[in-house]
């Protein structure tokens, strides 16, 4: 578990509004909020309001749906129901 920091109360000890951990196909990566007053001061500072992006792991190759227990199953079910529907259309199951 990552503590983010989000609490105004961190924001001093910290010196950033938090963090986010993402976790995806791509990799893992660390987010880092920066605190945002408003729009008005962002202009006037010429404040950066894009959050810093680390890159904590990259992933070598991509893992899809397709990739996991849960596509292999669904998958499994995808064929059988074209199966299903090449036998009606053969005639070799009839409608109900």
């Amino acid at each position: 578990m990552i503590d983010g920091g989000f609490s105004k109360a961190y924001h001093q000890k910290t010196g950033i509004a938090g963090y986010t951990l993402v976790d995806h196909s791509y990799g893992m990566y660390l987010v880092a909020h920066y605190p945002f007053d408003s729009t008005q001061k962002a202009i006037e500072d010429e404040l950066d309001t894009v959050p810093e992006t680390i890159v904590l792991e990259k992933a070598t190759a991509r893992q899809h749906v397709k990739d996991t227990d849960l596509g292999r199953e669904t998958q499994q079910r995808i064929d059988e129901l074209k199966a299903l529907v090449g036998a009606y259309r053969a005639g070799l199951v009839k409608e109900a």
